[in-house]
């Protein structure tokens, strides 16, 4: 009875959310045996061993039990890795996509659409501190010593937010003598990167490392001419060039001391600053209402990498200090982490997506965190490898008061190219937001016998939060806006708004592992994960705060997970074979709109349940002594669960919008028919593709310490969900709302939506139940060709990137805009080594 009642609350929130929406918004982990060991930084294992830390200690990756992908910087080099975005190409069941201006990983279908200010649901590190802004994803890689992406949740060890896994990235400490790299590149679209980094010792207790990145791009989509129209087909003359460039710059430094002979500091600084303007693309190129009339109308571009708009700013800017102490004791290592870090995040788009003289939207987020990770590894006792340890997260984030998330409008009448400068504040939204999280956890492998270990840990998690919101409406059309109008009304504060929310979680694990022959193991295992709840920062209504907050809260997420495999490592061979299931609870999903008035609206939800399960091999070989070949493959079964219910956006079947030469499918010419609910139990789950499969190799002709390196890599992908699951149908949410509220009243059960009840008697209703956002499949291509001197210092390479020139979409909303990722792109590099 009390989960009826649950149900029954959580699904009038959604409805009231959806009303509101209807009513106001129609709208490799492998690599060449010679870099194993290099990964690891630990000079005492043999060149074939490849040492991870996925259970917090240094162990040999095939003694792990569970699926970890280690891709070290060699590997990442030869496969044309440049980000931890590109990180899909050499491993499985890994990708990262894309929800508005936040990039978003997502591992054996685990992943967060949340678009806005929150953290993913797989974990990010880099050296340690857990990395609460996502943009790092899209930098480059200056000194990445290895990444270790761990499948499966961890809560147990890494703590919140890792319901689908973590990814641990390293760089390059100061060691014994100095070394470093330097290089520079050229590439298609004026892409012009340098980076290095140095490292060494300053004296025989002080080393450094300094490392730095600096892009600066073109960009690569096509830009809508402002004074040739559209036309059907498009010519050249239809744009004036290529836009919306990356800027990006960074810095890392880390200066370590030996202070005694058994404590250790090291200091860390990291700077960074990406403007990517790509996450700020809302030209709708599919259910277009708007005709190609009119003086701005008529340059709105149709196709797949093709944008029009009056601004797109996404600059993120980033400073990041820490300070690691590490004490080696009698029975073990004492080690804590110490960070703060503080972001601010611009934004600035005009929703619309042409040259119409309408909006734009600003804001400015600011964020600081404090972390603190504390842990003792001990190994005084027989048999037992034991760490206890606990995190605390302090994370505030708001909007800057000179900048918070701010509406402009045009003035009446205004005509194209009228200047953003002479826009008129329309309203502005302060959002207030403070976490505070507590952890605690143990954890210990039992060494049964020789070749048997057994694995037992736990976390409990607490964690608060505070939230407040406060808007202010200074105009209602453009007509009525002043510059510098007085406000007109302030639906609520700060005091009437603050709310409160608690969260907590007991998160265990347990495997066991069993050697059966030298260096091959088979394991089983099982685990816990969760993410806590989170707060919409935009308040889809101005007249109820209590329905604000009811429609504006969503509970935390869990995840139990089954796996079992074996893993294998000898002298030229090494492979991995898993299998997996995931009962996975509540998850956070969310669709994205805008208001008549250009105002983003994202509503989160809630799904009951979900089921994933699948199977992953991969596989290297060092075939000769140069050649390598690298495979893996991943087969993946992630569905909604029953009674998914979601609110999105579906299809109007009998109301024809814009025809596209460049998408000849029907559907997606009509325009959009509103909010409607939908039932989504069986349908495929978001970044979730049945089957992707990748392989690559590299083969070295040696000269001297040098030689010429061939590398190639190809992955394939098959067809997904990208971000929003939407139908094509669904059931108008008035409707679907007067049909549950009769059942409760009559206390029948509550019934699912209807998806064919949008697009009953249209020529699409045979389509009703088809999810709509959808990237169909593809394969890319990597390769490069590196020369390296006999002395092994200097180096020129000539490499190109996605050679089969696909448009693959990394974000894709139902409303029409669908940004892409790079297509085709070659260049050079010139580096020198030491």
């Amino acid at each position: 009875m009390q989960t009826n009642r649950s149900n029954t609350t959580e699904l009038r929130r959604r409805l009231r959310l959806a009303a509101i929406l209807g009513a106001t918004a129609l709208a490799a982990p492998f690599t060449a045996s010679a870099a194993w060991a290099q990964a690891s930084g630990d000079a005492s294992v043999d060149n074939n061993t490849i040492i991870v830390t996925a259970q917090r200690r240094n162990e040999a990756r095939e003694d792990v039990p569970m699926s970890v992908a280690v891709v070290p910087q060699e590997t990442l080099t030869n496969a044309g890795v440049n980000t931890v975005r590109e990180l899909a190409n050499v491993t499985t069941g890994f990708q990262v996509g894309n929800s508005g201006s936040y990039p978003q990983p997502a591992i054996r279908g685990i992943t967060t659409i949340n678009a806005g200010a929150y953290e993913n649901n797989v974990a990010l590190f880099v050296d340690g501190l857990y990395q609460y802004v996502p943009q790092v994803l899209n930098m480059d890689l200056p000194n990445v010593q290895s990444i270790q992406i761990l499948k499966g949740p961890q809560s147990t060890l890494y703590g919140r937010n890792a319901t689908g896994g973590a990814i641990l990235m390293n760089t390059i400490d100061p060691g014994d003598v100095w070394n470093g790299d330097i290089e520079a590149t050229y590439g298609r679209f004026n892409d012009r990167r340098a980076r290095g980094y140095v490292a060494g010792p300053l004296s025989d207790k002080i080393g450094l490392s300094l490392a730095g990145t600096y892009r600066k791009t073109d960009g690569y989509n096509k830009i809508a001419s402002r004074t040739v129209p559209q036309t059907v087909p498009e010519t050249d003359a239809s744009f004036s060039g290529r836009g919306l460039g990356i800027e990006q710059e960074s810095v890392r430094a880390k200066l370590k001391f030996d202070l005694t002979d058994s404590f250790r500091a090291t200091l860390g600084y990291a700077y960074l600053r990406a403007s990517d303007p790509r996450g700020v693309i809302f030209t709708p190129i599919e259910a277009v209402s708007t005709p190609y009339t009119g003086a701005a109308n008529a340059f709105r571009p149709r196709g797949l990498g093709e944008v029009a708009g009056d601004v797109f700013t996404l600059d993120e800017k980033e400073h990041e200090g820490s300070l690691k102490l590490e004490l080696d004791t009698g029975i073990g290592t004492l080690k804590s982490l110490t960070g703060y870090t503080y972001s601010k995040l611009i934004t600035d788009f005009d929703s619309g997506g042409t040259y119409a003289a309408d909006n734009h939207s600003i804001s400015d987020i600011r964020d600081k965190v404090w972390q603190e990770a504390l842990d003792y590894n001990i190994t005084a006792i027989d048999h037992v490898d034991l760490i206890v340890g606990g995190t605390y997260y302090n994370i505030k984030t708001q909007y800057d008061p000179s900048a918070a998330n701010v509406l402009y409008f045009a003035p009446a009448g205004s005509p194209p190219g009228t200047p953003i400068s002479s826009y008129n504040k329309a309203q502005e939204i302060f959002f207030w937001r403070k976490k505070e999280a507590w952890a605690g956890f143990i954890d210990a492998t039992w060494h049964a016998t020789d070749k048997l270990s057994i694995t037992v840990g736990g976390r409990y998690s607490k964690e608060t939060q505070d939230v407040a919101a406060q808007k202010n409406i200074y105009c209602t059309t453009p007509a009525a806006c002043t510059p510098g109008g007085p406000i007109i009304s302030t639906p609520y504060t700060r005091a009437s708004s603050a709310q409160s929310s608690k969260y907590s979680k007991f998160t265990p694990r347990a495997s066991v592992r069993y050697e059966i022959s030298p260096r091959t193991n088979i394991y089983a295992s099982y685990s816990k994960g969760f993410r806590s709840g989170e707060w919409n920062s935009v308040p889809p209504s101005d007249t109820d705060l209590t329905q604000w907050f009811k429609a504006g809260q969503i509970g935390q997420e869990s995840v139990d997970a089954f796996e079992v495999g074996v893993k294998s490592a000898a002298s030229r061979f090494r492979f991995e074979v898993s299998g997996f299931y995931y009962d996975y609870h509540d998850l956070q999903v969310s669709a994205t709109s805008f208001l008549p008035n250009g105002q983003a609206l994202v509503s989160l939800q809630s799904v009951p349940k979900a089921k994933v399960y699948g199977a992953e091999a991969s596989f290297d070989y060092k075939v000769v002594d140069n050649l390598n070949v690298r495979a893996g493959a991943t087969w993946l079964h992630a569905r909604y669960g029953d009674r998914a219910v979601f609110f999105g956006t579906t299809i109007n079947g009998t109301a024809a919008g814009l025809g596209f030469s460049n998408n000849p499918d029907p559907i997606r010419n009509q325009i959009n028919g509103g909010s409607a609910a939908q039932d989504l139990s069986g349908k495929q789950m978001s970044r979730a593709p049945n089957f992707a499969a990748f392989f690559g190799f590299d083969y070295k002709v040696p000269m001297g310490d040098g030689g010429l390196l061939f590398a190639a890599n190809v992955k394939y992908t098959d067809s997904y969900v990208v971000t929003n699951p939407s139908l094509w149908g669904g059931e108008p949410a008035a409707a679907y709302g007067a049909r549950v509220n009769a059942a409760i009243a009559a206390g029948q059960p509550i019934p699912l939506p209807n998806n064919n009840a949008s697009l009953a008697g249209t020529p699409f209703a045979n389509r009703a139940t088809e999810q709509r956002a959808r990237q169909p499949k593809f394969a890319t291509v990597n390769a490069s060709v590196t020369w390296t001197d006999p002395s092994d210092h200097y180096y020129v390479r000539a490499w190109g990137n996605n050679l089969t020139n696909v448009f693959y979409r990394q974000h894709y909303n139902p409303t029409g805009y669908s940004p892409i990722a790079e297509p085709l792109t070659f260049g050079g590099t010139v580096g020198y080594k030491f």
